[in-house]
């Protein structure tokens, strides 16, 4: 690659949207032979053809049109790492809208919203919490910049980003346990009383990984919350086991007021993801949200209720 490579870029790009090197040359204030010289080392280095020339127009042959789509990409994000170079002690401001899972959502994201809006003060945020977003999602319809969710809304134009991972875990309170017995093995479950909740682990289907490979229990019980906050308030008064995402419980972990069972049997996890609208720029306060929570959620503080137990297994 030559040093003005990005110039002939440049110059190339320019001469397919004008079909034209005298045009193409106007627009970059130089010579049309200047452009006609950078198009030509170009296409030297290349070892191809990139543009068909007849005396009144100017086409991209099937090598310029795969090489214009990847000139134009390398150009943009050129341009949006300079700029936002150049914004990066820019101070965020403006309004950043959030829609997230009930639960998740209270208990986990507006204390990562208080963080963030520490740092940066001038921008205003405003979280939108519901698990009514099941299929499709569409950020500019209902005013929200982000949407974080567990599982993939069925809209291709919208960007993922991974934050992190839940891992669910099976518990119950110690009153429960001493009333009714712990259960060894994924298989005593259909013996006790189990809160079932409606997503994600529908009708009331769990499923592990164990000694005794993977197995899928079907469980059962009196009431079936539709939110992990309220099954885990239900829980913690003794109505039964629950399956509940470890974020939920970590501090009754620690506390002793609820018990980890079957630690020796691993349930899937769920992903953390942002997803959002592929926009040019993007907000500064929606790259530093995103930045900021992908560093928040890597290793966040309720994964460390895991450790205790799984060493005193």
């Amino acid at each position: 690659m030559t040093v003005n490579r990005l110039v002939e870029m440049e110059s190339f790009v320019r001469v397919a949207r004008q079909c034209n090197f005298s045009a193409a040359a106007s627009t970059l204030g130089v010579s049309p032979a200047l452009i006609t010289r950078r198009l030509q080392q170009l296409e030297a280095d290349l070892g191809v053809p990139l543009v068909n020339r007849t005396t009144r127009n100017v086409s991209l042959t099937d090598a310029g049109k795969r090489y214009y789509d990847f000139c134009v990409r390398i150009l943009d994000e050129v341009q949006q790492e300079e700029r936002a170079l150049k914004h990066l002690h820019d101070e965020p401001s403006g309004q950043l809208n959030i829609i997230a899972p009930m639960s998740f959502g209270i208990l986990e994201m507006g204390k990562a919203l208080t963080a963030f809006m520490s740092q940066y003060p001038a921008v205003n945020a405003n979280l939108i919490v519901s698990d009514n977003w099941q299929s499709s999602f569409d950020p500019s319809q209902y005013g929200a910049d982000i949407l974080i969710r567990f599982t993939q809304p069925r809209d291709s134009n919208l960007i993922m980003r991974k934050l992190g991972r839940i891992p669910w875990i099976v518990c119950a309170s110690p009153e429960y346990l001493k009333k009714n017995g712990k259960p060894r093995t994924p298989n005593d479950l259909v013996s006790h009383s189990c809160l079932c909740t409606l997503r994600p682990f529908v009708k009331g289907t769990w499923p592990f990984d164990g000694p005794e490979g993977k197995l899928t229990i079907k469980v059962s019980g009196v009431v079936a919350p539709s939110t992990a906050i309220v099954m885990r308030y239900m829980v913690l008064d003794g109505t039964g086991i629950a399956l509940l995402p470890i974020f939920c419980v970590a501090d009754d972990l620690r506390k002793g007021t609820l018990v980890r069972l079957l630690e020796d049997y691993k349930i899937p996890e769920q992903t953390i993801a942002a997803f959002y609208k592929n926009a040019r720029p993007q907000p500064q306060s929606v790259r530093l949200f995103l930045k900021f929570l992908e560093t928040r959620f890597r290793n966040p503080t309720w994964m460390e209720s895991l450790e205790p137990m799984e060493s005193s297994a």
